[in-house]
């Protein structure tokens, strides 16, 4: 097996035991730091991560060729890890005894959860072993950058109503 493939496996793992501590209580991100919550400020910095890596890595694979597997490796671990932040967020608003209203939250989660699977079919995935004769690279590479596009709208929209 690949070893970044099995490192991607061990983020996922370890983000669906998160999100389970989370919401079975076993961990505690409810207490506030500052003004906000503790959760808050782990989704501010997934989400900043990928706000700002996202287009930058986009500019720095053409400016640095040679760094294109670190800049590739910083991309896919650090969108996982970012992943994590936000999962961990999502499983605390959820777990709340009176949640919050979760319509754009639960767009914007969707929106990571197809970015991630779709950036780990495009880094993974061998086009020769395609199941689906219409679903190739490009076709990915397409809804990786619209999900990208989906989520800076998303999170705009879900600052816009959630900050107060």
């Amino acid at each position: 097996m690949n070893p970044r493939l099995a490192l991607v496996a061990i983020f996922l793992a370890a983000t669906a035991a998160a999100m389970a501590a989370v919401l079975l209580d076993f961990v505690n991100t409810g207490f506030f730091v500052g003004p906000y919550r503790f959760s808050h400020w782990l989704t501010w910095i997934g989400t900043l991560f990928v706000a700002v890596y996202a287009p930058l890595y986009h500019l720095l694979k053409r400016r640095y060729p040679r760094r294109y597997t670190l800049l590739l490796d910083i991309h896919s671990f650090g969108f996982l890890a970012a992943f994590f932040l936000i999962s961990v967020h999502f499983a605390a608003q959820l777990g709340r005894v009176m949640p919050p209203e979760l319509g754009e939250g639960i767009a914007l989660y969707t929106v990571m959860v197809l970015l991630v699977s779709t950036g780990i079919v495009q880094r993974f995935w061998s086009p020769e072993r395609r199941p689906v004769r219409r679903y190739t690279p490009r076709t990915n590479r397409f809804l990786h950058t619209g999900l990208i596009t989906a989520f800076y709208v998303v999170i705009a929209v879900h600052a816009l109503i959630n900050f107060d």
